[in-house]
């Protein structure tokens, strides 16, 4: 299910829930929004995605992507979801019998400027969920509907696709193809059902909960299997029938034996680390009482200013070590946020190619041009992964490693990271780096890129608060013979003539105490003039805040 759900919030999210579609709906320009997704809906008809269904706030049809020429039917007593979604405005998926066949469906409200305008569903029918959980878990599987439900939902003229279930008379069955191997197995166990076990499944069904049967037979090749009934519930929470799930019973031994094992290697695991940790312990006490000791008659013999004055310079190198700490997680959390904006557009590609190959193997439709245009895409897009793996590993490794580098490839790799933030944001980067002369500098990479990277940041939190239109960053690179000059400027409006002087301090933010410690300014200065030996400081330009870096050259 885990599948066909993240195609169906793939479709949702990367097809429709967008400005254009959702414009065109709430204009109710039919025409206009089948031409505007005409094209990826063939695209998502070659992997075998068929189902996208607009509907009205009234419940009515309002454009079938399979059936444009069909609209206006009223879908209120026939289809609940569609009723909830509208009546509301959540969201729902489950189990949802239709006048065909049933099917799992994923129904989503639709609102456009903060107005609810209808709903649109995708679905997937339970033949591809039966072929994809025999396919993954090796298992036998039947779908059981209650008779009472088939005659109340299924048109006449569908029901030629159902037969009576090999269980029990009183529940109907999807007809499937089946291999010989399949119809003898079934032959078997329908007589068994039919004799001796005959009791245990109608004591079961009476029971209307979730029940199992272990069924011996010297005529099937697995001597002991486990037939489990699984109640199915529909989109209503409503019970319409069974699913039955058959499985060689040997395996679960098996299982089960292999889990014991497991158990006893880590309980033997757990034995021996609580012995270690016991010892350990009993070692470190007996260090720390003798620590303690010398350490008293240390104190007692030595308190002198001096010995003050060393704990006084310890007790601040350790604040500011804490303080860079503070601020190092700060910048972990931005970074996170950059990894998951990078990942997102790869990840849905990869998402809805990889399902398309199941789907269409599926329904028999793959052929090799298919599977090679499938994974040349998924090839692609994971190589583009694992360059963005490449690149943020190299920037969070902790080395403080003086070495020459050239300026340009460390800014590039500052404005890849921070790309997709700025993007998702709607913040332009304005590049003037000059990276056909590469300026050579000897100094240390990683601090200098955290450094940078914190301004952008500042850049874009304050651009976002004062929602800053047709926003933009400016980053420009230039040099003397001595020294290179780093200049960072955005149009956001500036900073406040009152606390210009005061943004280095330690703990002074502008910003919401959720999103700012205070710290990030402050530690940029200190790495720039203490570790790189350069100058950090800030201005207001005509169109907002402007800082530059200076660093030596030789």
């Amino acid at each position: 299910m885990n599948s066909f759900e993240t195609i169906a919030n793939t479709v949702y999210r990367g097809y429709i829930d967008n400005e254009n579609v959702l414009k065109l709906f709430a204009q109710k320009d039919r025409e206009k929004l089948y031409d505007y997704l005409k094209y990826d809906y063939i695209y998502l008809e070659s992997i075998d995605f068929r189902q996208i269904h607009f509907h009205t706030p009234k419940n009515h049809s309002f454009l079938r992507m399979h059936k444009p020429e069909r609209y206006g039917d009223d879908l209120t007593d026939i289809r609940y979801s569609v009723n909830f979604v509208n009546s509301y405005k959540e969201s729902i998926s489950g189990l949802e019998m239709g006048r065909v066949v049933p099917g799992f469906r994923y129904v989503y409200p639709l609102s456009y400027n903060d107005k609810h305008i209808g709903s649109v569903e995708t679905s997937f029918s339970v033949k591809a969920f039966i072929h994809k959980l025999e396919e993954v878990y090796d298992v036998h599987t039947h779908f059981l509907l209650n008779k009472e439900v088939f005659e109340k939902k299924i048109f006449d003229n569908y029901r030629k696709y159902y037969g009576i279930s090999i269980e029990s008379d009183k529940y109907i069955t999807l007809l499937r193809s089946s291999n010989e191997k399949t119809k003898k197995l079934e032959s078997i166990l329908r007589k068994l059902f039919r004799a001796d076990l005959q009791k245990k499944l109608d004591d079961g069904f009476k029971s209307n909960n979730i029940f199992g049967v272990e069924i011996k037979s010297k005529n099937i090749k697995s001597s002991h299997k486990i037939a489990t009934f699984l109640l199915l519930k529909n989109i209503q929470k409503q019970n319409i029938g069974y699913f039955v799930v058959y499985q060689d019973s040997e395996e679960l031994l098996q299982l089960k034996s292999e889990f014991i094992k497991f158990l006893l290697v880590i309980t033997l695991i757990n034995i021996l680390l609580t012995f270690i940790f016991y010892k350990e312990t009993t070692k470190k006490e007996k260090f720390e009482k003798e620590v303690n000791l010398k350490t008293q008659e240390l104190k007692e013999l030595n308190e002198s200013l001096e010995k003050k004055i060393k704990k006084e310079v310890e007790k601040t190198r350790h604040q500011e070590q804490q303080l860079f700490e503070i601020e190092k997680m700060a910048q972990m959390g931005e970074m996170i946020g950059n990894i998951a904006h990078q990942w997102r557009q790869p990840l849905s590609v990869i998402s809805t190619s990889a399902s398309g190959v199941k789907l269409q193997q599926e329904f028999g439709n793959l052929n090799s041009e298919k599977l090679i245009e499938y994974m040349d895409g998924i090839v692609k897009n994971t190589q583009y992964l694992s360059e963005i793996i490449d690149t943020f590993r190299d920037f969070i490794r902790e080395e403080k490693k003086l070495e020459e580098i050239i300026l340009q490839d460390t800014l590039k790799t500052v404005i890849e990271i921070t790309h997709a933030s700025l993007k998702n944001n709607f913040i332009e980067v304005h590049e003037e780096i000059d990276y056909k002369n590469p300026i050579k500098i000897k100094t240390i990479s990683k601090e200098l890129s955290q450094v940078l990277i914190n301004i952008f940041n500042n850049a874009k939190d304050v651009i976002k608060e004062r929602k800053t239109d047709n926003a933009w960053i400016r980053i420009s690179l230039k040099k003397t013979d001595s020294i290179a000059y780093i200049t960072i400027e955005d149009n956001a409006g500036g900073i406040p003539r009152e606390t210009i002087s005061k943004i280095f301090d330690p703990y002074f933010t502008t910003k919401h105490q959720s999103i700012g410690t205070g710290l990030g300014l402050h530690m940029s200065r200190k790495i720039v003039t203490e570790s790189l030996k350069g100058k950090l400081y800030a201005q207001n330009s005509n169109h907002g805040a402007q800082f530059t870096i200076e660093l030596p050259l030789n």
